[in-house]
């Protein structure tokens, strides 16, 4: 793909807004905004255009939609418990109103934004522009969250359609070549690194309490510890046993705030709010993009890596990372990274990846193949328990 770069600068100590070097997103580009915090959702929201918005998690919808900055946008939030009938009382005020139609989905609500439009039959691959925001977590997600990719076959059917994120993943779905996608790089003309220290391990709990105290001693003044760890039981585990329960506050999925308030830690939270700030706050991977943390002082940042715990609690560098640090709009003072390593985890080339993915694939068609075949119905049972456990699995 070809790519374009534009730069971004930094005048009188304030970063220029991707509005100022990109008045308007462009169709069928991959905008790689390198900062997070540059506005490209708030791009969309003020364009003088119909668009459609799809973000990766609640939080986002939550906020935009009560961002007194949208206030005047007509900004519509789809997600659970949201209606196709909604949807469609909304489009027709809109347009009765002359104003832009502003809806902003999770992946999995966009059927019931694509079904409002048919009822009304109107064509929205013609009238709407299409932005899928933090594009990385379409690839980075979809192993355990499968619907996330459900708009995919209808983005390449708009006729206007951009990916964005600070730290995309470039997909390798061919229809970006095939349509012509370029990719639009900002480049700061200033110095935007931080520094992360990294402590290694091979006992978290340990190390957290060696670390603590060293950011503690550091504050002039007392602020917020902020720590970014996706498992919710490994937090209430590290919780209780360095004995700070009662100073923190949790925000993560609703199930997960049901699950600790099963246990009795009640400072669980779905959404992120300015009034439930403790001294100690822990954030799980629906936190970690799109969303506005906004505090008057700069927190003390910690992520926790415990793939002994479990796989999926390892911190990306180059996405979750960055990510989750660029949420505080204030700046974040130290940031620190305690990791255990797990000599065991299979690291991969992409030409490994391939390798692996076809091997899966085999194994599929050959198992798949004695389903089809067996004589009874206990064999079939059983290549059917097998069928379904595989990692490749067409019916997913």
């Amino acid at each position: 793909m070809k790519k374009v770069y534009l730069h971004i600068n930094k005048i009188a100590g304030r970063i220029q807004y991707l509005t100022e070097v990109l008045p308007q997103i462009e169709t069928n580009t991959i905008l790689c905004k390198t900062l997070t915090g540059l506005g490209a959702t708030y791009s969309e929201i003020k364009a003088k255009r119909h668009s459609v918005i799809i973000v990766p998690n609640i939080p986002p919808i939550i906020g935009k939609c009560k961002d007194p900055k949208h206030k005047n946008d007509n900004l519509f939030g789809v997600r659970q418990g949201v209606t196709t009938e909604e949807i469609i009382d909304y489009i027709e005020k809109t347009l009765a109103a002359g104003k832009f139609i502003k809806l902003i989905s999770t992946p999995e609500g966009f059927a019931k934004i694509k079904r409002a439009f048919e009822e009304l039959e109107l064509d929205i691959y013609n009238m709407c522009f299409l932005l899928s925001d933090e594009c990385d977590k379409l690839i980075k997600d979809v192993d355990y969250r499968a619907d996330i990719i459900l708009p995919m076959d209808d983005f390449f059917k708009f006729r206007e359609k951009a990916f964005v994120s600070a730290t995309p993943i470039l997909p390798s779905d061919p229809r970006f070549e095939s349509q012509n996608f370029k990719i639009v790089e900002i480049q700061p003309t200033f110095d935007y690194e931080r520094p992360i220290s990294i402590v290694p391990t091979n006992n978290v709990l340990e190390a957290l309490k060696v670390i603590l105290p060293q950011i503690k001693a550091q504050q002039e003044q007392p602020r917020s510890i902020c720590f970014f760890a996706n498992s919710v039981d490994m937090i209430y585990q590290l919780m209780s046993k360095l004995g700070i329960e009662n100073e923190s506050a949790v925000f993560c999925a609703e199930k997960s705030v049901e699950k600790l308030k099963k246990k009795g830690f009640k400072q669980a939270y779905e959404h992120w709010n300015s009034k439930h700030k403790m001294p100690y706050m822990w954030f799980t991977c629906r936190f970690y993009t799109a969303v506005d943390i906004e505090l008057e002082e700069q927190p003390d940042i910690v992520f926790v890596t415990e793939p002994y715990f479990a796989e999926y609690t390892i911190i990306d560098p180059c996405t979750d990372a960055v990510q989750a640090v660029g949420r505080f709009r204030n700046g974040t003072s130290c940031v620190v990274h305690i990791v255990n390593t797990n000599e065991n985890y299979p690291i991969r080339t992409q030409v490994g990846i391939k390798e692996y993915l076809k091997g899966c694939r085999d194994a599929y068609k050959t198992i798949k193949n004695l389903y089809e075949c067996a004589t009874s119905s206990e064999s079939r049972d059983a290549y059917k328990a097998a069928l379904d456990i595989l990692p490749y699995n067409p019916g997913c």
